[in-house]
């Protein structure tokens, strides 16, 4: 990244170093042996390094942040009955931080939440954002102890404030929650394979393609893994399945408009030189060097090619680490570096580890193996 300074229009190179030395920390995270992972010790400094993260998140909140001022404006435009992915009247800042107006770029599930919390508190600032992402963050912790409840919740808890307040500035707690809800429906159905509750599953992926961006490599590498090409009519449960999480999207997309969502969010993302007409470009691992070349036009077959293989290797691999190898490709190959993730990766990872230890043992033993710590 330092090499290839400046990028035309490029901010903050050191973000996507970040990211990678961040990716290569949870790694490692994932080669410890899951029981060291519980010992008191251990526990302590993953308490010490959440709190410490939150106490620098919740100090460097900006009353004045974009984010604040983009989701005024999406309200103002939806209690005015204007389409925000039409409207052109959503509030952006450009690179230079002048104001700048255009459509929403988020997913249509990145406003309920937020605009039910305007709606019923009758205003809307940095401490209603903060609020909500708070709770729903709660909500994501309360299902990691629904998905093993066998473990030690106090034990669990020590990466509560990771979760909890690893990222409140900007918006991934949708995401954070509807992947929390997924992977414990997931490890629920490897332990007693259900077709309610992959149907179910599926019905979640269709809320979560309406969040951030991360749902859609987990999606494609749970759906691809469970293909068996032996059994070709393992394919048929698996496109109902995706049919399911398709509609369900179409049905929360319908109200603004399907081409309209697609072509302010996908569509936007994806190509570098659209993108920079409304938002900073922060040059990521394969889009900074792309830019640099001038062969930003490529980016986005580059982009998906690199998905694709993080998709295909999926069935050589166990689901949770199936999971994280697609996460961490496309946090790699997103069009700018997205640290807002790492909570949520660092959640994915736990999840793996907890399955390892409950996989191993008897549900009583598991929480005695982890509680001797």
């Amino acid at each position: 990244m330092w090499i290839f300074r400046p990028v035309p229009h490029g901010h903050r190179y050191g973000l996507a170093i970040e990211l990678a030395a961040a990716l290569f920390l949870i790694w490692l995270f994932g080669r410890v042996p899951a029981d060291r992972i519980f010992r008191t010790g251990a526990l302590a400094v993953i308490l010490a390094i959440g709190l410490a993260w939150g106490v620098r998140s919740f100090t460097t909140i900006d009353p004045q942040a974009e984010i604040v001022g983009v989701y005024q404006s999406v309200f103002e435009a939806l209690d005015s009955g204007r389409n925000p992915y039409t409207c052109g009247t959503i509030y952006h800042r450009d690179e230079n931080g002048a104001v700048v107006y255009g459509n929403f770029n988020y997913p249509p599930a990145e406003i309920g939440p937020y605009y039910l919390a305007y709606r019923l508190l009758g205003r809307w600032d940095s401490a209603v954002l903060t609020a909500v992402m708070l709770a729903l963050n709660a909500l994501g912790c309360l299902l990691l102890l629904a998905t093993f409840p066998a473990l030690p919740a106090a034990k669990l808890a020590a990466f509560f404030p990771i979760f909890l307040f690893g990222e409140i500035k900007t918006n991934p707690s949708m995401t954070f929650l509807v992947t929390a809800a997924l992977l414990c429906l997931m490890v629920r159905d490897q332990r007693a394979p259900r077709p309610g509750r992959r149907l179910l599953i599926a019905a979640v992926f269709g809320v979560g393609l309406l969040t951030k961006f991360l749902i859609m490599p987990l999606m494609a590498a749970y759906y691809w893994r469970r293909f068996d090409r032996k059994r070709p009519a393992s394919l048929g449960p698996l496109a109902a399945g995706g049919a399911i999480a398709l509609a369900v999207s179409a049905l929360l997309m319908a109200p603004f408009g399907i081409g309209a969502v697609l072509r302010n969010t996908l569509l936007f993302n994806a190509v570098l030189k659209d993108r920079e007409a409304l938002t900073t470009f922060y040059p990521n691992v394969l889009s900074g060097p792309l830019a640099a070349l001038g062969l930003g036009m490529i980016y986005p077959f580059l982009a998906v090619a690199a998905m694709g293989v993080a998709v295909l290797v999926a069935p050589r691999l166990r689901l949770l680490p199936a999971l994280l190898t697609a996460c961490f490709v496309f946090l790699l190959a997103a069009p700018t570096p997205e640290p807002q993730y790492l909570p949520i990766i660092v959640y994915a990872a736990l999840a793996w580890r907890c399955l390892d230890i409950t996989e191993r043992t008897p549900a009583g033993p598991a929480a005695a193996e982890i509680g001797r710590g």
